[in-house]
């Protein structure tokens, strides 16, 4: 089972690769297994069926959200 440090750790490794994934996709899989992350310090005794689908769920979530607003991000 995974702990809270594990998903911190593998959220900010999927960040930090989006410096070498140009394609800015990789960093919405990061954000959300930092959000579980910080999640299972709230609660932790999420289980990791659990765990999983909250991260699949917030990733797709922010792909999509990334995908349909983008004017609403970009600066400049």
């Amino acid at each position: 089972m995974f702990e809270w440090w594990h998903w911190i750790v593998l959220g900010l490794c999927l960040v930090m690769s989006e410096l070498v994934v140009p394609a800015f996709f990789v960093i919405w899989f990061g954000i959300g297994a930092l959000l579980v992350g910080v999640s299972l310090l709230v609660m932790p005794m999420l289980g990791m069926a659990v765990q999983l689908m909250v991260w699949g769920g917030l990733s797709t979530l922010l792909v999509m959200f990334w995908f349909r607003y983008p004017k609403l991000i970009s600066v400049g």
